[in-house]
């Protein structure tokens, strides 16, 4: 993973400054200043050197002078070498920016890389605060929600309609395909009878059924009297008809009433007839099967694929509906969406562990091993780009503080002439002195 490489670099000229005018006034102001020190200090010299016999102070001055035009032209050369030739000649070891362009380019990206994005490095700078907290009460704030509300809003509808139907309905019904597929319904289904057992749920399933039953069954009384008629014969009066399939719907609704009934015989044998059909169903050798056709019926029924559009189709209709209104719905549940997950976070020390640790997770296992590619990445971008350029824009971003250099070197120069001429001029002094004493 540690070979991963980003894409190649597009070349471009140099990157870009935003207030470069502003920044190269600045730069022009700053050599000014210096190079106005550094030609007082020859002016000095020079009146300096007018005197043929100066006197202590003259020379003092003079030394002075000398020393501080060495410093300042010393740091003028230093400076000028970093991004060109001084006085336009190819010196050795000098217009290093833009000469070693491409050294400073990988010797950049290898910085970036080991030092920023060392594994060890991103573990320990997430560890310094808890970052999960942190999250929490940014999206807590009304204006941080409102803002990423915002954008949600905007987003959802125009994605929503630029989608293409058909693909979109394919792509679901292929996702459910697959997905329910996949699926092992087994232990799916056992959990949903044992809750359902558990809660006493099977009974109250039996009851919906019954509830349906009944009013139907009273409905059907004249055709249940035809049929009697049917299988009894022409010799049967029509009386004893209808009094048999009367007894006969009334000793069904009756049954029905009596296994409604709580604490009923009638609705104890139903309940036991209900587990035992459970118990049997589940211990019987061919219930995976029966599963496994029940998913396949399901995976490949029409319906589905049908369904799922029906549901695109309305979610759709309705999204774009409450995007054309004046105030959306959808922004607002966004907004408290957004700030009900910080709230709920910041309330729960272990969603904001979990959070961490997936926050570390991938920094590490994703942002971790492309660490050399994105070292790579930074070196051939800077390789792309034309070293003259970059050494005028380094010198408008750090040539305003290099002239001070210029400045302190002038300055430096002249204490430093001066402190010599005066330990020169004090030598003698102290020799004649020890002389005379000893």
């Amino acid at each position: 993973m540690s070979d991963l490489q980003l894409p190649n670099a597009s070349p471009a000229n140099a990157p870009q400054i935003s207030d470069a005018d502003d920044k190269r006034t600045r730069l022009r102001n700053a050599k000014r200043m210096a190079t106005s020190l550094l030609a007082v200090a020859v002016v000095v010299l020079i009146a300096a050197r007018a005197y043929p016999q100066p006197s202590f102070v003259a020379a003092l001055i003079r030394a002075a002078a000398e020393a501080a035009i060495v410093g300042g032209l010393a740091d003028w050369f230093a400076v000028v070498a970093l991004f060109r030739h001084p006085l336009g000649i190819p010196i050795p070891h000098t217009a290093l920016i833009p000469s070693r362009k491409d050294e400073i380019g990988r010797s950049l990206g290898h910085f970036v890389s080991e030092q920023f994005l060392a594994p060890e490095l991103l573990i320990a700078r997430l560890r310094e605060k808890n970052r999960a907290l942190q999250i929490a009460q940014w999206l807590a704030r009304p204006d941080i929600a409102a803002f990423i509300a915002g954008r949600i809003a905007n987003l959802i509808p125009r994605a929503v309609s630029g989608t293409n139907d058909a693909e979109l309905r394919r792509f679901f019904a292929n996702l459910a395909h697959e997905g329910l597929r996949r699926i092992d319904l087994r232990p799916t289904v056992d959990a949903v009878i044992d809750n359902l057992v558990r809660g006493g749920k099977h009974l109250m399933i039996a009851d919906a059924a019954m509830d349906l039953l009944q009013p139907t069954i009273v409905g059907l009384r004249e055709t249940v009297i035809a049929r009697v008629s049917e299988r009894t014969g022409r010799f049967v009066p029509r009386y004893f008809d209808r009094k048999i399939a009367e007894e006969m719907l009334a000793g069904v609704v009756g049954w029905l009433e009596d296994a409604r009934t709580p604490d009923t015989d009638e609705r104890l044998r139903l309940e036991t007839w209900m587990l035992a059909s459970i118990e049997n169903l589940r211990a019987a050798p061919d219930y995976d099967a029966l599963i496994a056709r029940a998913k396949d019926a399901l995976v490949n029924h029409p319906a589905l694929v049908k369904s799922l559009g029906a549901i695109w189709d309305e979610l759709k209709r309705e999204i774009l509906t409450d995007a054309a209104t004046p105030q959306p719905r959808m922004g607002a549940l966004a907004t408290q969406l957004v700030q009900t997950v910080g709230r709920l976070m910041a309330e729960s020390p272990a969603v904001q562990q979990h959070f961490n640790a997936a926050i570390e997770s991938a920094l590490v296992t994703t942002i971790a091993p492309w660490r050399r590619g994105i070292g790579g990445y930074i070196a051939e971008i800077v390789t792309s780009w034309d070293g003259k350029k970059v050494a005028e824009l380094i010198e408008l971003q750090v040539g305003r503080d290099l002239q001070y250099i210029r400045v302190n070197g002038t300055l430096a120069g002249a204490l430093i002439g001066a402190t010599l001429f005066l330990l020169g001029s004090a030598i003698p002094v102290l020799r004649r002195l020890l002389m005379d004493r000893f």
